[in-house]
């Protein structure tokens, strides 16, 4: 893809959040230049199951980056890696506040050789409060933002995610930030600061149960998209121990369900009638039980009734929707290896 074609990023990110933003603009064109530090490698190159002298994850997030190691706390790194920023479109960095600033590549030193950098700090709680200092990661940035209060088990007890939404969504954050500055500089000619927390990213997610809750009414009880409160917006079980999602929010949808499965007098004309406390649920579990979901998929298939299998991580590269998205590219490390990559989330055309 080749919309941020003639852009330079300069990366000093690490593990998740920044290498995910700088992939993406990767991904989108953009020539990222990753800079390592021989004292402080990036910790992603030992996370998981090792491949051509680092981690899987390392390779699918970095693959198409220039990757340094410059030693930038000599003269010589330090005068290389200016020269190298010089020139640059962006910066990002992910370290505590003051850390680039020790190094001698703080903002406020960038701009005076570059003014027209844009320059992101990617860190945790941002840069200009009391909590800018303090050490976190992604079940940290949950709990401070609210979502964790979201994500509980039937006894109240929160469920921590098997996936980093914080630091993804720090990650969506610092991409959409960077192009917005970028936007700037074009029609302007001025760079930006651009200060952005993880912690904070989570907050969009919130906009339906904070709603909810300013309302004066229970988002526990009212949030008809939790999975726990209604039953035409939950996870059925199926004969064969899969899952099916059945999302059918709107009453025409969980309507059509009833006329396919022949259940007419499950047919309602009012949303509250469909909540947990008034309708048998156990009764449409049943329903699910008695099909694999194979045979669910292949029956409510081409069908408005917003059904879809809940796959495991096995599934996908196999399964037919993600054969029909080409959701997986090939990569190769230095040594020829092949491995899977997640491609960019969106095409794009003239």
């Amino acid at each position: 893809m080749d919309l941020l074609n003639g852009i330079k990023i300069i990366d000093f990110t690490r593990l998740l959040p920044g290498p995910v933003a700088t992939h993406l603009l990767a991904q989108m064109g953009a020539e990222v230049i990753k800079i390592e530090s021989p004292k402080r490698m990036d910790y992603a190159r030992f996370t998981g199951p090792q491949v051509d002298g680092a981690s899987i994850l390392f390779h699918q997030i970095n693959h198409n980056k220039t990757q340094q190691i410059i030693d930038y706390s000599t003269e010589a790194g330090k005068a290389e890696l200016l020269a190298m920023i010089e020139d640059a479109d962006a910066l990002i960095e992910q370290f505590r506040p003051g850390a680039m600033e020790a190094w001698g590549f703080g903002y406020e030193q960038i701009k005076a050789i570059n003014p027209e950098i844009v320059y992101v700090s990617l860190t945790g709680y941002g840069q200009d409060n009391e909590y800018a200092k303090e050490a976190g990661h992604d079940f940290n940035y949950l709990a401070y933002s609210g979502m964790m209060s979201l994500l509980k088990d039937e006894r109240g007890k929160p469920t921590v995610p098997d996936t980093q939404f914080a630091d993804i969504g720090g990650a969506y954050m610092a991409v959409m930030a960077m192009q917005a500055a970028l936007l700037k500089k074009a029609h302007t000619g001025k760079g930006a600061y651009l200060d952005v927390s993880i912690a904070d990213a989570v907050h969009p997610f919130l906009a339906v149960p904070y709603s909810i809750y300013k309302g004066g009414m229970d988002y526990r009880q009212f949030n008809i998209i939790n999975g726990k409160t209604t039953v035409n917006y939950a996870a059925y079980e199926c004969a064969d121990g899969k899952w099916l999602s059945v999302a059918a929010m709107e009453l025409k949808f969980w309507n059509n369900i009833c006329d396919i499965v022949q259940m007419p007098e499950w047919k309602r004309e009012n949303q509250l009638e469909l909540l947990v406390s008034t309708f048998p649920k156990p009764e449409v579990e049943a329903l699910f039980k008695t099909k694999t979901r194979a045979e669910w998929t292949a029956l409510f298939k081409g069908k408005d009734v917003c059904i879809a299998p809940i796959l495991e991580l096995e599934e996908l590269e196999t399964s037919e929707y993600h054969q029909a998205k080409g959701t997986f590219e090939d990569i190769e490390t230095a040594d020829g290896t092949e491995l899977k990559s997640i491609k960019l989330p969106f095409s794009t055309r003239e």
